[in-house]
């Protein structure tokens, strides 16, 4: 059965997610409707997309029975409202990172879900690879051994200071930590016993940068960190097992190829009919696929980022987020 996209708001990344579902079979994907505030926004953006129907009313949106499922790709500060009210309408929900900037939060978004019986998930979409899932199968096989050390990080390669000061931003930790803390997240499948961060906060009370310890039961480690003061376009992730190593050279959020200790592989990156604004959002079209399966068959969350995935997630950056004084604005 073809899911019916209803988009929330007309950014970059609704853009992404929109060219990557044109290139989808329509049997399977389709989008219905936009919805911004901004009625000009939303025409021009249904107008590039061909999307049949636009709104500049949340409630008409959110009351429209030709959308089966919601994107929403608003500013993240509007995450969680919009999440519930699009839940208690009826809608499944694909909710672009950060959910929301505390535990208790993204623990409410879910609770909606769950007594809905409705699909949710936080867009953490470096879950939906293939080679994500390649990776977990090499864990869980111990071919390389047993995982011990990671590290990943991400560096953002433009001036974040003066991006807070003119746009709603969640600090880099929610914007770009978060994919380092996953991935270890999803490394180890638990909990650390001890988390340890450093970072600077600026005055807006955002977060510019960090470095994360986490330590795990059997003194597995890792090592996480991110910042926008480094001019690099490498963001790298590693791997060390007790007999080999998993790299990936760049882009490890949304990567196009992992070395493996068989050697290298690869997943495919479709173009859009839209350019992307983001790297490799072409793999957009996996996390589309994996909703989509999991709605056809019944499923509320989904297995490899389920709602207790990101509230681990969540749990660990809150317990950064105090250790370095980070305090975002209301």
């Amino acid at each position: 059965m073809a899911l019916k996209w209803g988009i929330c708001s007309t950014g970059k990344i609704c853009s992404d997610f929109c060219s990557a579902l044109k290139n989808m079979p329509s049997e399977n994907h389709q989008i219905a409707a936009v919805v911004s505030r901004s009625q000009e926004n939303a025409q021009k953006f249904a107008t590039t997309f061909d999307i049949p129907n636009v709104y500049s009313s949340y409630e008409k949106f959110a009351a429209d029975a030709d959308i089966n499922i919601v994107y929403i790709g608003s500013a993240y500060t509007e995450h969680v409202r919009l999440s519930i009210q699009m839940l208690n309408a009826g809608k499944h929900v694909l909710c672009e990172k950060p959910l929301a900037d505390t535990l208790e939060d993204v623990k409410l978004v879910h609770k909606v879900a769950q007594e809905k019986q409705l699909f949710f998930m936080e867009a953490v979409w470096s879950r939906c690879f293939p080679l994500y899932h390649r990776i977990k199968e090499e864990i869980t096989s111990k071919n390389m051994g047993e995982a011990q050390m990671v590290s990943a990080r991400f560096f953002l390669n433009f001036d974040y200071c003066e991006r807070i000061k003119t746009q709603i931003r969640a600090g880099m930790l929610l914007d770009a930590g978060i994919y380092t803390v996953q991935f270890a997240c999803m490394v180890y499948g638990e909990y650390p016993v001890s988390v340890k961060a450093v970072g600077e906060v600026v005055e807006s009370g955002h977060d510019i940068d960090g470095c994360i310890i986490l330590s795990y039961s059997e003194g597995q480690k890792a090592c996480l960190i991110y910042s926008s003061k480094v001019k690099s376009d490498i963001n790298c992730a590693s791997i060390i097992g007790t007999n080999g190593s998993i790299e990936m050279n760049n882009h490890f959020w949304c990567p196009d190829e992992v070395i493996f200790p068989t050697g290298k592989d690869t997943n495919e990156i479709p173009v859009g009919p839209v350019p992307f604004n983001y790297p490799n959002s072409g793999g957009l079209c996996y996390e589309a696929e994996e909703v989509r399966k999991c709605i056809n068959n019944g499923k509320t969350e989904y297995a490899h980022y389920s709602h207790k995935d990101s509230e681990m997630v969540h749990r660990i950056m809150e317990d950064v987020a105090k250790q370095i004084g980070r305090k975002l604005p209301n």
